[in-house]
């Protein structure tokens, strides 16, 4: 059983904790250890090791421990990520990789300078929306893609959250437009490879934060996609998601309104396929068993190369760039 311990203690840590659960059932992996700097947030362990700072942990789980899951604020991911890897974990650390392309470059060539495996959870690459469109990639019923629209809008507004303040602090989140919209543009990624040149539109709505709202244009040589994304909006219930591709004889579409799921595949002539997979997934949990497989076996991460996520940080800091000068389309 492989043993697992949490760098930090926050939100999220709350959907990787029933997987983890899970696996433990399941004879797999165990988490052992917690750290966070809140002693507050420690409370809520009932089992396990804990500590209040990054050093103590890392030096007191040595030998103990085969990795680590970072659940740590994104400006701190970096530096945390590399300091494990340099211990001797393998490490999990949550999306998005870093505040910078230059970082998640360091984290990436730490973990081959060290041997040790670094994957970043970005959950929506495990989705079974992802299943389906790499089955309708491959197997081109439809034919080839034309072109793709994304939306993922958290619905919520963080300006009256201060006890989660970072997310609203440009420097330490890097806006809606990083943290949220990630998750699309590793998505567009993961399907169509590298895009040639994005053209972005965004605006700052909440005092303080990066670009709370963003609607980008991805070109490649043969299609392009469109994504938006954001957190500004508050109580957006009814519409908040979409992952839609379009190919020359059909489409898959997977959205969500008013609380209902549409996940569909729809030939040219109006036919319909239920996508809808008979038991709910859970990406966490799938990304979690993913990654401890290559742990467990010495593999790459091949799914989800932390050199993929990587250039989906550069991806969005191309965006920004974009969105700072009015929309001008830059080349990757």
């Amino acid at each position: 059983m492989l043993k697992v311990g949490f760098i930090g203690f926050g939100s999220i840590t709350g959907a990787h904790l029933p997987g983890y659960q899970k696996l433990a059932r399941e004879g797999i992996a165990q988490v052992e250890a917690y750290c966070d700097q809140d002693p507050l947030m420690l409370e809520k362990v009932t089992e396990g090791r804990v500590y209040t700072a990054i050093d103590d942990f890392l030096e007191g789980e040595r030998g103990r421990l085969d990795a680590v899951d970072i659940c740590l604020p994104t400006y701190l991911h970096a530096d945390a990520a590399i300091r494990a890897l340099e211990a001797g974990f393998h490490v999990m650390v949550e999306k998005p990789m870093a505040l910078t392309y230059a970082d998640a470059q360091r984290m990436c060539e730490t973990a081959q300078k060290t041997g040790r495996t670094l994957m970043v959870a970005q959950c929506c690459r495990f989705s079974d929306f992802m299943t389906e469109a790499k089955k309708y990639m491959a197997r081109r019923p439809f034919g080839r893609p034309i072109t793709a629209s994304f939306k993922r809008d958290f619905g919520r507004s963080l300006a009256n959250r201060p006890t989660r303040g970072w997310f609203t602090q440009e420097a330490l989140s890097g806006g809606a437009i990083l943290d949220v919209h990630i998750h699309d543009a590793d998505v567009m990624q993961a399907l169509f490879g590298m895009p040639v040149s994005v053209s972005t539109g965004a605006m700052k709505v909440i005092p303080g934060d990066g670009y709370s709202l963003c609607a980008t244009n991805y070109y490649y040589p043969s299609m392009f996609a469109q994504c938006t994304g954001g957190w500004a909006i508050a109580n957006n219930s009814v519409y908040g998601r979409l992952s839609r591709i379009d190919f020359e004889y059909g489409h898959i579409i997977d959205t969500t309104v008013d609380g209902k799921r549409i996940f569909r595949a729809c030939d040219y002539k109006g036919h319909l396929t239920d996508l809808t997979p008979a038991e709910p997934v859970d990406m966490y949990e799938r990304e979690i068993r993913y990654f401890l497989g290559c742990v467990e076996r010495g593999e790459p991460v091949s799914e989800n190369p932390p050199e993929q996520s990587a250039q989906s940080i550069r991806i969005v800091r191309a965006e920004i760039e974009s969105a700072d000068n009015r929309g001008m389309c830059v080349t990757l």
